[in-house]
């Protein structure tokens, strides 16, 4: 049974600890999870506009004939629109999209802009290169801020945001972040950050909490160690590391599309203290997502010269993999 555990964020709003993810679902394929996820008992779903698949996320929220008040819904805001004069309009597609007056948190995607306009994905016509946009975080925090007062986001926040970024952030916003989202997992425990966020009042919640397949390697959960303590437990390695996530404290956004995940990832339970230190062994800080060829050191963590090379080498591949 799932502990229906939930955390509180700094507006004293309940968020539910564990949120049904939709990245990387195909448009037909989420509506049916978000309602199957829904009619199992979910209560919190995870979006965001570049997913491009809030119309039928929409779609599986009115057919699960789950009332929209008792259904935690966040969007994110996409690098495109950064500019303070963009922010509102996007959060207003987002709503148009899922069918809703208001989200219940909305969060800076990533804490970098790219140029403004109508694709995705902005390239330089010759090279391929990501164009980006000196557009100032702060400056795109501020006109989230705004958005309380319209009463179209309840709460505001960031992902994939460091303590550098958090930090700058902080020294000039008015609302402080209520969350932020990043990968978090065994492999990746980031634990001078979950320190500082908690620190600050800043939840922290966990998108790719299984690993991903970005990269082509095998996942956390796929680690015969996971799957060594979930046997010992009686319980499938991804409902192991979704309690790990949420018993660690924080939110926890396991996504699938399969009708029996669906149900085990939810099933959030206590872990002993020795399947918690097992797991909490398994640090290598290994990231599944980072988007180097962006051209920008997200993380700090590469270096300057290094991502740059990668987005000059990636620019050819971009021009047909990147067309929206």
């Amino acid at each position: 049974m799932a502990s229906q555990r939930t955390f509180t964020l700094n507006t004293g709003a309940k968020i539910p600890a564990v949120g049904f993810g939709t990245w990387q679902a195909a448009p037909h394929e989420v509506e049916r999870a978000v309602e199957t996820a829904l009619r199992c008992g979910y209560r919190h779903i995870d979006c965001a506009s570049i997913y491009r698949n809030e119309t039928e996320v929409g779609a599986g929220i009115k057919n699960s004939g789950v009332k929209r008040e008792d259904i935690f819904i966040t969007s994110k805001l996409w690098n495109t629109h950064h500019d303070p004069k963009d922010v509102e309009s996007a959060l207003d597609k987002s709503l148009k999209d899922l069918g809703t007056s208001y989200v219940d948190l909305y969060l800076m995607h990533w804490p970098l802009a790219f140029k403004s306009g109508p694709k995705f994905f902005p390239l330089d016509p010759q090279t391929g290169v990501f164009q980006l946009s000196d557009t100032p975080l702060a400056d795109t925090y501020a006109a989230m801020e705004k958005l309380l007062k319209t009463g179209k986001a309840k709460a505001i926040g960031v992902s994939n945001f460091n303590i550098r970024h958090l930090t700058e952030l902080l020294a000039k916003c008015t609302v402080p972040p209520a969350a932020n989202q990043i990968e978090k997992h065994p492999y990746l425990q980031q634990k001078d950050l979950a320190e500082f966020c908690k620190s600050k009042n800043i939840l922290l919640e966990a998108y790719s909490p299984l690993g991903n397949n970005q990269t082509g390697e095998p996942r956390t959960v796929d680690d015969a160690k996971v799957h060594e303590v979930a046997k010992k437990l009686g319980q499938d390695p991804g409902q192991v590391l979704v309690s790990w996530g949420v018993q660690t404290g924080h939110v926890v956004l396991p996504k699938s599309v399969t009708e029996s995940r669906i149900k085990s990832n939810f099933n959030d339970e206590t872990l002993p203290e020795w399947a918690m230190k097992e797991l909490d062994s398994l640090e290598r800080h290994k990231r599944f997502n980072f988007p180097a060829r962006w051209g920008f050191d997200i993380f700090d963590e590469a270096g300057v010269e290094t991502v740059k090379k990668i987005a000059q080498e990636a620019g050819e591949e971009n021009k047909t993999k990147f067309v929206v």
